[in-house]
């Protein structure tokens, strides 16, 4: 999987790493989430993207969380490593 980064700046799309994974820790103190809740909020931030685009920044933010120990990925449910 490309990093996060990469994946951003290949779709140039307007919305920052730190922004993402802003989206994904606002979702984790709310419970466990998919993958699919992330999406939308992706694309508020950059209207130009589009649910595949979206949906590629969430999966390498996911990962690039996960490899850090900060999250667990189990299928399409994301939970907090706490």
């Amino acid at each position: 999987m490309p990093s996060l980064q990469y994946v951003i700046d290949s779709i140039c799309a307007s919305v920052t790493v730190e922004c993402v994974d802003k989206i994904i820790v606002a979702l984790l103190d709310q419970g466990p989430f998919t993958v699919a809740e992330i999406l939308p909020l992706i694309q508020t931030k950059d209207r130009s993207l589009d649910l595949g685009s979206a949906r590629m920044i969430a999966k390498a933010a996911l990962v690039d969380m996960a490899q850090r120990g900060e999250i667990k990925i189990e299928g399409d449910n994301i939970y907090s490593a706490n």
